[in-house]
């Protein structure tokens, strides 16, 4: 799975092959079949873990009003062992709208958008909204963001976008 997820992160879900990944780990094709009978199987092995750890982060936060930095404090912190993961998804979108990932990361927007938000948020409160996480998320490409100090600056940064006027 580790060798796939890093074909995955470099070439691409779409160009990256069951060969690709067989070849790369030395075994054959039928070997690699025996254990994912499809490319999708190997990819949702993967990124399922992920998506259960986001999922289980937002029905802890779930309507527990935690303030806007705890929530994203807890969002990145969640994501950091997933880097790979995500930088795989935003890589090749369309290998996540394959994936069916696009409707998982457009469910956990909308979830965290219910709770960075109150309920009279005006249209510009919801693109603040959506920059603050997107801005925490894409924050996580940077090779830095494992530093807790650069951690702090992205969590502060999408906290400024929330507040800013």
């Amino acid at each position: 799975m580790a060798t796939a997820l890093r074909l995955f992160v470099t070439k691409g879900f779409s160009a990256t092959s069951l060969k690709d990944i067989a070849d790369e780990l030395g075994i054959t094709k039928a070997a690699l079949y025996y254990h994912f009978p499809a490319k999708a199987d190997l990819a949702r092995s993967i990124f399922q873990p992920f998506i259960d750890d986001v999922d289980d982060l937002l029905d802890r936060l779930d309507g527990r009003g935690e303030s806007p930095r705890e929530i994203l404090s807890a969002y990145i912190d969640v994501l950091l062992p997933h880097r790979a993961a995500l930088a795989a998804m935003l890589r090749d979108p369309g290998a996540a709208a394959d994936l069916d990932l696009t409707d998982v990361s457009g469910r956990w927007l909308a979830r965290l958008g219910a709770l960075l938000e109150t309920d009279d948020a005006t249209p510009e409160a919801r693109m603040r909204t959506t920059v603050a996480i997107g801005g925490a998320t894409r924050a996580l490409m940077l090779p830095e963001v494992e530093d807790p100090s650069a951690r702090d600056a992205a969590v502060r940064a999408a906290v400024a976008a929330l507040e800013s006027r």
